[in-house]
């Protein structure tokens, strides 16, 4: 089965950035995904769910199983809906976070033998990953199909710069809110400035450096941020209320309920404190044999994931995971977006070597090479 060039998966990965796939309305996307996996059918099952996609090859118990996952969605757009190359980096919505990663799946897809391959394959395109946790693809996918937990090993093409990155921070965001007394802002001593009240609040948040954390060899940072505020009712009049957004991004050491405390233990008496959502975090998994082959074998960097991502819901599943991608992770979510080109055929190479071939197998082929 022919291997893919440079100048093809930069093709494709424009194709995919110039297809809308905000979350929520990732159905052209989808429809695309289906046509260019459907000449996989057979050997390969493929079923969509909504806007949801999983192709599985066929199966034998001696050999290991690998998933390989990718979301199809998309931040909202700020003038950088088309695909452009411009010296050497493909610009666009998308294009390091994650729509390079999706170009190298459908690539391995239509070029891995299945038959052959060293490894069980599966490959899960799915819905709404930069949104609430609740309406995530995956999260819908799990209950229905018990196949995707009993694997080997999961990885997330996410945005790593050909790095691979173990783990994932938590996320926590909680509602903080100060009370005060309204008053008409001409006589503001008959109230209490509910933005005053929170000053020293704030002032403790301002200070907080981020906090590095090890784990098994690599280091995250845990941070504190206040993310949003709201309050007042009118230009002339004392606010009665404050609210904040307070994002806390964990390390692996911690627990959903132990982030929890630790945030609400800072938060002052007499404010409120309200969990708008938390996420838990990915568990690093640098001992595993699989992911112990794939950066000793391609000499790959190795580092945590200062992000969050759904390794952490196969990590909660008890299934290994890593992230992997072409996409480079400082790139997700800016206006000015872009891969380098160069990324996408060494992500491509490193995966379709690694589902392809055993450590031994490549070994020998590499002396049949050079002999």
């Amino acid at each position: 089965m022919a291997r893919w060039t440079e100048s093809e998966l930069v093709a494709l990965t424009a194709r995919l950035i110039d297809i809308p796939s905000l979350s929520g309305a990732e159905g052209a996307l989808a429809d695309f995904v289906v046509a260019e996996l459907r000449p996989q059918c057979p050997p390969c099952d493929l079923v969509r769910t909504g806007h949801n996609v999983i192709l599985r090859g066929p199966s034998r118990p001696e050999r290991p199983s690998i998933l390989l996952a990718g979301h199809l969605d998309t931040v909202p757009p700020a003038g950088n809906e088309r695909a452009r190359l411009k010296g050497g980096m493909l610009h666009g919505l998308g294009a390091s976070d994650m729509k390079a990663g999706l170009a190298v799946m459908l690539a391995l897809a239509s070029s891995v033998d299945w038959i052959r391959a060293r490894s069980n394959l599966t490959f899960v395109f799915y819905e709404c990953e930069e949104i609430a946790l609740e309406k995530n693809g995956l999260r819908k996918l799990f209950p229905d199909d018990p196949l995707l937990t009993q694997q080997d090993l999961a990885i997330l093409l996410e945005p790593t710069d050909n790095a691979v990155e173990l783990g994932c921070l938590g996320t926590l965001n909680a509602r903080v809110t100060a009370r005060g007394r309204a008053a008409h802002s001409a006589r503001p001593w008959q109230g209490e400035n509910a933005i005053y009240k929170a000053v020293p609040f704030l002032a403790r948040f301002a200070s907080l450096a981020p906090r590095a954390v090890e784990v098994s060899g690599v280091t995250f940072q845990e941070t504190f941020q206040i993310t949003m505020a709201e309050g007042g009712r009118a230009k002339n009049i004392v606010p009665d209320r404050l609210a904040l957004n307070v994002n806390y991004r964990y390390a692996p050491t911690r627990t959903p309920a132990e982030a929890v405390a630790e945030l609400r233990a800072m938060v002052p008496p007499g404010f409120e404190f309200d969990v708008v959502d938390v996420a838990p975090p990915g568990i690093v998994r640098g001992d595993h044999p699989l992911v112990i082959d794939l950066i000793g074998r391609f000499r790959l960097d190795r580092r945590a994931k200062q992000a969050w991502t759904d390794v952490a819901q196969f990590s909660e599943r008890g299934v290994a995971a890593v992230n992997f991608g072409p996409g480079v992770p400082a790139q997700a979510h800016q206006a000015d977006e872009h891969v380098p080109v160069e990324n996408l055929p060494r992500a491509y190479d490193v995966l379709h070597e690694f589902v392809s071939q055993a450590p031994e197998t490549a070994r020998a082929s590499d002396r049949g090479r050079t002999g």
